[in-house]
C-alpha cells in the first residue's frame, strides 16, 4: 500500500560545513538532517554553556502510515462502509503507536546515553526529552553553537546537522529543535492590495457592486445561501488559525457586524493561546488577516468559534521569494497541531481554517511531512483542514533551491498536502472568474491522490505537452475549490480596508462547510471531516464550473523580494471546463451542496 506522505530524503544534498568535527556524520552514526550552510540571515556565534538546557522533540517513524491513511480515506469517501466514522483521539494515538521494540530501542538508547528517565516523556509517536547542551552533543554527535539574527535581535542555540546510531536511525524521522531556524520578525502573508477608509459605504447591504466589491451579502448572493447559518453547536466550533502576531480584536468585530451583520449583534469569539500566542487587544499593529478571517467565518456561518493564537516560527529553507531569514513568514504549524491533537474529542473544531502558506520547496522535507501526517490525524478525528491555495499564480520565485538552480513552477505547502482542502480565488459576477494570482500547480513532493485522478488526469490530457519539465504531472493538484479573493471589506483598527487574496477565499469556503455540518447534525448525522474524497467524488454537482481566466506566475521578479528570478513568458494556468489548477473543481452552489450533503 502507498503512502500519500511518501518517505523523504534529507532536504540537501550538497558538501556539508565539518561544524567541529573532522568528519561527519561518524562512523557508525546515520544523519537525520543536515543543512548545507548557516541559513541567510542568521550568524554563527560562540557555544552555549555545556549545562543549558533544551526541551527536544523526537518524531518517531510511523511504521503503518500507509495502513492509517488508507483508514481515514475510507471514513471520509462517501458509499464506504465506513464513511463518517470518525475516530476518537485515542483510537488514532492506538493506531499510529509504535511497536514495543521501537519505543523500546529508542527509550534504552537515551536511557544509555545517561538521559534521566525523568526528564523523558514518552507519548507514543512522539519522545519528549529536556538535556543539557553537553549531553545533546554527546547524544547527536554534533556541535550546537549560539546563532544571532541582528535584525530581531533574536539569539538561538541550533545546529546544521545530526545523526543517531546506526541501529535507531530507521526509527528517528526527526528531532526539534536542531536544525530548526526560526523567523524573529517576519512581515508577509497572502493579503494584497490594501486600501482603507474611515468608513464603510452607505449601503452595506447592497449587492448591485458586488461584481467590484465584497461583502458578506455579496458572498450570500454570489453562493445561493441565502439566510442560512449553522446553529451554534459545541460540536461544530470553527477553528480560525492565527499566526505572525496577528490578533482579532473584539473592537474591530463589533463594529464589523453592526455594519455588515446587524442580526449577529452579540455574538463574539474565544481565544485560544498556543506555546505563548497573545490576545493584544491594544496591539499598534494591523491584523488585516486576522480580521478577515474572524469577520467573515463568523459573520457568514454563525458557528461557535476559536481564533488560535500560536506564537512562533516553522523552520525555512531560503529561497529567492525569501532569501534573508530576516523575511522568513513560514508559520508554526506544528507546534499549533500537537496543541489540537491533545484536546478533547469535546474540545475539537470541526473545521479549521488557515490563511498562510509557504513555497513548498522552503520547508524541510521532513518538517513538511510531519505536518501533513498530523493534518491527517485531524482528518480522521473529523476535522475538516482547509487552507488557502496562496497569491503567486504558477510561482514567483520559480527556482529550485537544491543548489541546481532548476527553472520551475512553485507549488504552495500546506496547499499541497493530500489530507487538506486547498482554495484558490476567483472575483466578479456573470462571469466568476479565476484571479491572476490565485496560486496552484502541482506538488513535487506528494504524488497525485486517487480521489483526484480521474479529473487531474483529464486537465493534463488536454495541457499536452505545455510547460513540460516546469511542473510534476505525477504530483498531488490544487486547489480543491475556489472562492471569491477580490476586493473584500474589513474593519481593521477601526477603519474599513479593501483587501485580496486567497485568505479571503478560505474563510468564506470554511463558513460554508460549517452550516453544511449544522444541517448533518440536526439530523443525528456526523460532520463532513476531510472533505477532499466527497468533493471529488461530487463529479462538479454542487459546484460552479470556472472556465474564465488564468493565473499568472514566473514574471522575471519575486513577489515577495523583489528580486531577479527566472522569466517564463505566458507561465500561469487557464481555468477550463472541469478541475483545472486555478479553480479546483469551482465555486460552491451552497444550496445545491446542501441537498447533497444532506443525503449521504
Amino acid at each position: 500500500m502507498r503512502s500519500l506522505i511518501p518517505g523523504l530524503i534529507g532536504a540537501f544534498a550538497l558538501a556539508l560545513p565539518t561544524f567541529g568535527y573532522s568528519e561527519f556524520p561518524p562512523t557508525g552514526c546515520d544523519p537525520i538532517e543536515q543543512l548545507s550552510s548557516v541559513p541567510l540571515g542568521w550568524t554563527q556565534q560562540e557555544e552555549p554553556p555545556d549545562d543549558t538546557l533544551i526541551q527536544f522533540r523526537l518524531a518517531v517513524t510511523q511504521e503503518n502510515a500507509a495502513v492509517f491513511e488508507q483508514k481515514v480515506l475510507d471514513l471520509s469517501t462517501p458509499g464506504h462502509s465506513n464513511y463518517g466514522q470518525h475516530m476518537k483521539r485515542d483510537q488514532v494515538k492506538q493506531i499510529l503507536k509504535p511497536p514495543f521494540h521501537v519505543s523500546e530501542a529508542i527509550l534504552s538508547w537515551l536511557d544509555r546515553e545517561g538521559i534521566s528517565k525523568t526528564s523523558v516523556q514518552d507519548q507514543g509517536d512522539w519522545i519528549n526529552f529536556a538535556i543539557s547542551v553537553a549531553q545533546a552533543e554527546k547524544l547527536l554527535q554534533t556541535k550546537f553553537y549560539y546563532f544571532s539574527n541582528s535584525v530581531g535581535n533574536d539569539r538561538i542555540i541550533r545546529t546544521l546537522q545530526y545523526c543517531v546510531p546506526h541501529k535507531i536511525s530507521p526509527y528517528v524521522h526527526m528531532i526539534q529543535p536542531t536544525t530548526r531556524f526560526r523567523q524573529p520578525q517576519p512581515d508577509n502573508n497572502h493579503i494584497t492590495n490594501v486600501e482603507f477608509s474611515l468608513r464603510p459605504p452607505d449601503d452595506c447591504f447592497s449587492t448591485v457592486n458586488c461584481s467590484r466589491t465584497i461583502t458578506p451579502a455579496c458572498i450570500r448572493k454570489i453562493y445561493n445561501m441565502g439566510d442560512a447559518t449553522a446553529t451554534p453547536d459545541p460540536r461544530n466550533k470553527l477553528g480560525i488559525s492565527g499566526y505572525l502576531d496577528q490578533y482579532a480584536r473584539y473592537s474591530d468585530f463589533d463594529l464589523f457586524l453592526k455594519w455588515y451583520a446587524p442580526q449577529l449583534s452579540g455574538t463574539s469569539f474565544a481565544v485560544a493561546s498556543i506555546n505563548g500566542g497573545l490576545n493584544l487587544q491594544n496591539s499598534s499593529r494591523k491584523s488585516i488577516e486576522a480580521s478577515l478571517d474572524v469577520q467573515y467565518a463568523i459573520s457568514l456561518s454563525n458557528a461557535t468559534s476559536i481564533f488560535y493564537s500560536t506564537k512562533g516560527r516553522a523552520p525555512m529553507v531560503p529561497d529567492l521569494d525569501l532569501p534573508n531569514i530576516n523575511e522568513n513568514s513560514n508559520e508554526p504549524y506544528l507546534d499549533q497541531l500537537h496543541h489540537l491533537l491533545g484536546v478533547s474529542d469535546e474540545d475539537l473544531p470541526a473545521v479549521l481554517t488557515t490563511s498562510y502558506g509557504e513555497n513548498e520547496r522552503t520547508v524541510p522535507e521532513k518538517y513538511a511531512s510531519t505536518v501533513c501526517n498530523l493534518f491527517a490525524q485531524l482528518g480522521a478525528r473529523g476535522v475538516s483542514v482547509i487552507f488557502a491555495s496562496g497569491d503567486s499564480g504558477a510561482g514567483s520565485s520559480c527556482q529550485s533551491n537544491d543548489g541546481k538552480n532548476t527553472t520551475r513552477f512553485d507549488p504552495i505547502f500546506p496547499a499541497t498536502c493530500p489530507f487538506v482542502t486547498s482554495v484558490g480565488g476567483t472575483h466578479g459576477t456573470d462571469p466568476e472568474y479565476a484571479v491572476s494570482f490565485s496560486s496552484g500547480g502541482f506538488s513535487d513532493r506528494y504524488p497525485r491522490p486517487a480521489y483526484q485522478d480521474d479529473v487531474v488526469s483529464r486537465f493534463l490530457n488536454q495541457l499536452g505537452n505545455r510547460w513540460d519539465g516546469l511542473y510534476n504531472p505525477a504530483g498531488r493538484g490544487f486547489p480543491d475549490v475556489a472562492a471569491q479573493s477580490g476586493d473584500f471589506q474589513v474593519v481593521d483598527k477601526g477603519e474599513v480596508a479593501h483587501t485580496s487574496g486567497t485568505s479571503a477565499a478560505a474563510p468564506v469556503f470554511a463558513a460554508i462547510i460549517s452550516i453544511l455540518n449544522s444541517m448533518r447534525l440536526a439530523e443525528g448525522k456526523p460532520v463532513l471531516g476531510f472533505l477532499n474524497p466527497l468533493l471529488y467524488a461530487l463529479k462538479g454537482a454542487g459546484f460552479n464550473d470556472i472556465v474564465t481566466g488564468v493565473s499568472e506566475g514566473c514574471k522575471g521578479t519575486s513577489r515577495s523580494s523583489g528580486l531577479p528570478t527566472p522569466h517564463v513568458p505566458g507561465a500561469g494556468w487557464n481555468a477550463t471546463v472541469g478541475w483545472d489548477p486555478v479553480t479546483g473543481l469551482g465555486t460552491p452552489d451552497f444550496a445545491a451542496l446542501a441537498k447533497l450533503v444532506k443525503d449521504l
